[in-house]
C-alpha cells in the first residue's frame, strides 16, 4: 500500500512537472528578433498588425525591437516611387477640409507601405511610428539630411532623409528602418535586401555621422554639430554587425614612422582577417596594419591622398565590405 502510493505521488508530481515545463516552454516567447523575422500572419492594417506582432512580449523594449525587426525584414525600398516623388494634389475648399484630406491621404500611405511592403524612407518611418504609437510607445519622425557610403561628404543640405526617434522606458534612441533593410546603388535603381540591426538604437554620436536632423535637438547630443562639422567627420559603417564597430578614429592621426606619417585605429567585435585599403576612386593604398590593444591599428602615407576608404572581409581577393571612410 506504501509503495502503491508513493509510485502514484511521484507519477502525478512528474506530471505536473513535465507541464509545469511545457507551460514554461510555450510562455517564453523567442527573442522579438527572430519572432519578428519570421512572422508571417495575416493583418488587417498597421494598427493591428503592431498588436499581433508584440502580442508575445512585454517590455517597451521588446515591442520597439519587434516592430523595427519586422519593418527592415519585411518592406523594400522603392526605386521608383524615388524618382517619381511628387506631392499629392488635393483640393479643398476650406482649411479644415485641407487639413483632413492630407491626413487621410497620409494613413492611405501608412497602410499602403504595410500592405504592399514597400516604400521610401518617408513611408519606413511613418509605419514605424504608427505602428508603435498603436501599442502605446511614443515615436517620432525626424526629416533631415543624411550622407551616404556613394556621396560621404554631402553638405547638411542635398540629400533630405527621414528616419525615427523612439522613446523607450523614459529614454529617446535613434535609429533607421529604411537603412536597416537594405540598401541600393548609387543610381537609387536597384535594391539589395541586407538587414543591418546596427541602426537600431545607434548610439547619437555615431548616428550624428550621417543623419543631420532639422531640429537639432533630434542628434540627442549634449553639444550639437552644426552644419559645417557635420561632412567632416569620418564615417564607420555601424549598421553591419559582422564585425561590430565598438571604437575608432574621431580623425586621422598625424605620425612619425618609416614610409607613413598617417594612422587610423578601428576597434572591432569581430574583426576580419584580411583588410584592403583604397582612395574614393577605388584606387588602393600602400598601408601596414597591426592589432595594437585591441585595436585595428593602419598606418600609410598621406601623400597626395585626400580621403581613405578601409574594407574587410574573410578573403583576401573575394568580397569585401566598407567599414570606414575618413577624410584627409
Amino acid at each position: 500500500m506504501m509503495t502503491k502510493s508513493y509510485r502514484h505521488f511521484t507519477y502525478v508530481a512528474l506530471l505536473l512537472l513535465s507541464f509545469q515545463n511545457t507551460f514554461s516552454q510555450e510562455a517564453l516567447p523567442t527573442t522579438p528578433a527572430n519572432y519578428a523575422g519570421s512572422f508571417d500572419q495575416p493583418f488587417e492594417n498597421a494598427a493591428s498588425l503592431a498588436k499581433q506582432l508584440t502580442a508575445p512580449f512585454r517590455t517597451e523594449s521588446e515591442k520597439a525591437e519587434a516592430i523595427f525587426t519586422w519593418i527592415a525584414h519585411n518592406v523594400r525600398y522603392d526605386c521608383k516611387k524615388f524618382h517619381k516623388q511628387k506631392g499629392p494634389e488635393i483640393r479643398a475648399s476650406s482649411k479644415e477640409e485641407l487639413e483632413r484630406k492630407i491626413k487621410e491621404f497620409e494613413r492611405d500611405e501608412i497602410e499602403k507601405t504595410a500592405r504592399y511592403k514597400k516604400g521610401i524612407c518617408e513611408d519606413y518611418s511613418q509605419l514605424f511610428k504608427t505602428m508603435c504609437n498603436a501599442v502605446g510607445i511614443e515615436a517620432e519622425v525626424i526629416h533631415g539630411n543624411a550622407r551616404d557610403f556613394h556621396k560621404p561628404y554631402r553638405s547638411a543640405h542635398n540629400n533630405p532623409h527621414s528616419w525615427n526617434a523612439v522613446k523607450i522606458d523614459g529614454k529617446w534612441h535613434l535609429l533607421d528602418a529604411t537603412w536597416a533593410a537594405g540598401y541600393t546603388d548609387d543610381q537609387v535603381r536597384k535594391f539589395t535586401r541586407r538587414v543591418a540591426v546596427g541602426f537600431y538604437q545607434t548610439p547619437p554620436e555615431w548616428f550624428a555621422q550621417n543623419h543631420f536632423p532639422d531640429d537639432p535637438k533630434w542628434q540627442l547630443l549634449e553639444k550639437p554639430l552644426d552644419k559645417n562639422a557635420f561632412p567632416k567627420q569620418p564615417m564607420l559603417n555601424y549598421g553591419q554587425t559582422e564585425y561590430a564597430l565598438e571604437d575608432f578614429s574621431k580623425s586621422v592621426a598625424n605620425v612619425q614612422g618609416n614610409g607613413y606619417d598617417r594612422e587610423i585605429r578601428i576597434k572591432l567585435k569581430n574583426a576580419p582577417p584580411y583588410f584592403l585599403m583604397t582612395n574614393r576612386k577605388s584606387k588602393p593604398i600602400k598601408f601596414s596594419h597591426a592589432k595594437e590593444g585591441g585595436y585595428e591599428v593602419f598606418r600609410f602615407s598621406g601623400r597626395g591622398i585626400s580621403d581613405v576608404v578601409i574594407f574587410g572581409g574573410e578573403s583576401e581577393h573575394g568580397r569585401q565590405g566598407w567599414l570606414a571612410q575618413y577624410d584627409l
